[in-house]
């Protein structure tokens, strides 16, 4: 799309932002947004044996710079603790970045529960990739499952 439009890579957000806002409207239930990434970091800061099998770490990314910011790190937060619980040291943690530091909002502005997740790096193999994208998605399932629970519970 990019390409077709005649713009740089500068340009990605602005054009994943229309992507997801097309989203949104076509499908009001939607409510959790991954921005799925791969790390520039090498293989040893990017890579973790669990239980005798490798995975490629994660890292979550948090603009600070949206109005959703407190609520998307809470997210990020939560699911962090929840990987970490299932597979210690999969998490490289959580990075808050304003514009100083990167883009600052990473389209975060339009869901309250949106986080940039790197898995891995340039030198992670796709088994480790797919091992740590299961890991995610048990944990996800989980939180959502849990979440929806608690939106359902009657009030007293």
């Amino acid at each position: 799309m990019l390409k077709k439009r005649n713009l740089d890579y500068s340009s990605s957000y602005e054009i994943s932002r229309e992507i997801v806002a097309s989203a949104k409207r076509s499908n009001r239930d939607l409510s959790y947004f991954l921005d799925i990434h791969r790390d520039s970091q090498p293989r040893k800061i990017t890579t973790i044996t669990i239980n005798g099998k490798t995975y490629a770490r994660l890292f979550f990314i948090v603009g600070k710079e949206n109005k959703n910011y407190e609520k998307n790190l809470a997210f990020a937060q939560k699911i962090n603790t929840e990987i970490e619980k299932s597979y210690p040291g999969l998490s490289r943690g959580i990075i808050e970045k304003d514009s100083h530091s990167g883009n600052g909002v990473y389209n975060q502005d339009l869901s309250p529960n949106s986080v940039i997740i790197e898995i891995g790096g340039i030198e992670n193999t796709m088994d480790e990739l797919y091992r740590t994208a299961d890991a995610l998605g048990e944990v996800l399932s989980q939180y959502y499952w849990d979440a929806t629970k608690v939106s359902n519970t009657p009030k007293s």
